[in-house]
């Protein structure tokens, strides 16, 4: 096995991120905590089947667990908010584009409204008819044909991850909302929710990036391309891989793990989007 030395500090790494102790690493995969000890020093070597289950466990692949180097992953906090507080920072973090003359588009300011209702029913958990993102995106793509506004451009990609962010499993998403609400939940648990789906949701996603890439590319680069845009061009970019909305090799906490940097990297070139997102998000 190559580079033994580097596996043992993966999994003693991930193990301390995610706040688990030995006895319960151990116990999620069947061994004493001696044994755990011994992978993370090195004294002991995990099978072929042994390393998979550590490696789903912590979301992670086997190639990765065994040849890349995640120490640089840190642990992320999560605070629960109010859901008013919540909602306010998902307007800071993906935010609504308008001005006059594009308000002037009738598609344009019909598919604005139409999000404005979206994000009221967030706040107050009203359930919308299922149609209303295809109506969106479908008006904001008319927009850009009338207008070519690049705040249709902006707001189709607002609407394209509002859509990612609803193909979950409804039962457990309630399940979870539950549990959120009432803060019988904690920051463990959650994360693993959050990584944690049915084939049939996964199939539907790897459906909806496969169906939404060439789109998603288009405007993202549209974006990039006005001097006036370029920011939040940059900025979804990198909210691409902090979402997941990506189709790589990689596993969904590498994505992530990219996606931070470039958020870090653009912030650090006075990117406003990429700030807000880092103070919102700490």
């Amino acid at each position: 096995m190559k580079d033994n030395s580097l596996l043992g500090k993966n999994i003693q790494h991930l193990r301390e991120i995610h706040e688990d102790t030995l006895d319960e690493l151990g116990a999620a995969i069947g061994f004493a905590k001696s044994t755990i000890k011994g992978y993370e020093n090195n004294s002991r070597k995990p099978d072929p089947d042994t390393l998979k289950a550590i490696a789903q466990y912590y979301g992670k692949t086997v190639d990765e667990l065994m040849y890349t180097d995640l120490i640089s992953l840190e642990k992320i906090n999560v605070q629960l908010l109010p859901l008013s507080s919540a909602i306010e920072t998902f307007k800071k973090i993906i935010p609504l584009a308008s001005s006059e003359e594009a308000m002037n588009n009738a598609s344009f300011k019909r598919g604005y409204d139409l999000c404005q209702r979206i994000l009221n029913a967030f706040a107050s958990g009203e359930v919308l008819r299922g149609t209303i993102i295809t109506d969106v995106t479908e008006l904001f793509l008319q927009s850009i044909e009338e207008t070519k506004a690049p705040e249709a451009v902006a707001n189709l990609v607002w609407t394209i991850f509002v859509w990612w962010s609803q193909i979950f499993d409804v039962t457990e998403v309630l399940a979870l909302q539950n549990k959120l609400l009432s803060k019988r939940i904690d920051m463990l648990e959650l994360s693993r929710a959050i990584k944690k789906v049915s084939p049939e949701v996964e199939s539907k996603r790897q459906g909806f990036i496969s169906d939404m890439d060439e789109l998603l590319c288009k405007s993202i680069k549209a974006l990039k391309s006005d001097e006036e845009w370029s920011d939040l061009g940059d900025y979804y970019l990198a909210l691409r891989y902090t979402n997941g909305l990506v189709d790589t090799d990689l596993s969904a906490e590498m994505n992530v793990t990219m996606g931070i940097q470039l958020m870090i990297a653009y912030a650090q070139l006075d990117n406003k989007y990429a700030k807000a997102f880092i103070k919102y998000c700490r």
